[in-house]
């Protein structure tokens, strides 16, 4: 199994879902890198299914290394820490797009702990503004 999350995945080519779940994994913080005293950080995601192709799931295991607790979860799609919001934006966001002007309603949201990157992942800024944790 790879702790590494790197490549993104392609989502269904059928949009006919109502709803679509899409993790995406935020680079490390450079407190979080900081921290551990080596130069290298312990991902908390591993991508288990690399080789899902066009409409399959993806599946990855979240990781406590406080806990040891490892839970297993299936997504519609997953993008890695090297993933720009560029390639977000086309392949999940750029798909709901035309369906709003025929008149169907779309939400995109990110949800998660403070912390977790939703606020990086929607406006990508660059890890060097987010150098220190809030408090």
């Amino acid at each position: 199994m790879d702790d590494q999350p790197s490549n993104s995945t392609k989502p269904s080519s059928s949009m006919s879902s109502p709803v679509r779940v899409v993790l995406r994994v935020r680079p490390f913080l450079r407190w979080e890198i900081d921290s551990n005293g080596d130069d290298r950080s312990i991902p908390c995601v591993a991508l288990l299914d690399r080789d899902c192709g066009a409409g399959e799931e993806v599946a990855v295991q979240l990781k406590d290394q406080w806990s040891s607790r490892s839970e297993c979860y299936k997504l519609d799609s997953f993008f890695g820490q090297s993933d720009r919001i560029g390639q977000i934006f086309d392949r999940e966001v750029g798909a709901v797009i035309p369906g709003v002007f025929r008149g169907l309603n779309a939400t995109v949201f990110a949800y998660g702990a403070t912390g977790s990157g939703k606020t990086y992942t929607m406006q990508e800024r660059q890890q060097s503004t987010f150098s220190s944790p809030r408090r």
